[in-house]
């Protein structure tokens, strides 16, 4: 049986995820020696070797969607220790996104919140053993049909007003093709 790490700690909310101290905390421990990342949503962020987002104006190397891009990492053969997974939390941070680079986002973005086809490729490129983080209001992560198992649970509080953000570790225990 698994035995899952769960904590929950206090954290000054903020619109760049990984500036919370408790999660930046969290996504540089489960980093340490990991030498190939992958980070879709990266903004300023440089935790990762494979670095995107959408808006040009971040420090990523690149500025695609984040389909696109891990289209792109598969089809370059990379195979990843870690990935990081902090996609928008909703319909309306996704439209904040967009509106924020002059877009216009459209209805097919709206319901994006579920990212299974991001999923999919993520699957794809990690290895087995390898890591994914992800970060939003739910739990959702990669999921034993795919072959993952949670290892740990970080959910921190902003206070009054403001939604948890929920961390969760999972590893990939299985090599497994099946796209859920």
């Amino acid at each position: 049986m698994n035995s899952i790490i769960f904590n929950r700690k206090w954290g000054m909310p903020t619109p760049d995820t990984f500036d919370c101290k408790p999660i930046g905390e969290f996504v540089e421990r489960w980093m340490r020696n990991k030498l190939v990342s992958v980070d879709p949503f990266s903004r300023n962020k440089t935790f990762a070797t494979h670095t995107n987002d959408i808006n040009p104006e971040t420090k990523s190397q690149y500025h695609m969607d984040a389909f696109d891009f891990l289209k792109m990492l598969e089809e370059k053969s990379i195979v990843a220790d870690i990935v990081i997974f902090d996609p928008p939390f909703s319909p309306r941070q996704i439209k904040e996104c967009y509106d924020g680079i002059g877009k216009k986002m459209g209805q097919m973005e709206a319901f994006r919140t579920h990212w299974k086809p991001e999923r999919d490729i993520i699957n794809r490129i990690l290895k087995t053993n390898g890591i994914i983080l992800s970060f939003g209001w739910n739990s959702i992560g990669m999921g034993k049909k795919r072959g993952y198992e949670i290892k740990e649970i970080l959910m921190v509080c902003h206070g009054p007003g403001h939604n948890d953000t929920i961390c969760m570790a999972e590893e990939k225990f299985e090599n497994n093709i099946f796209d859920v």
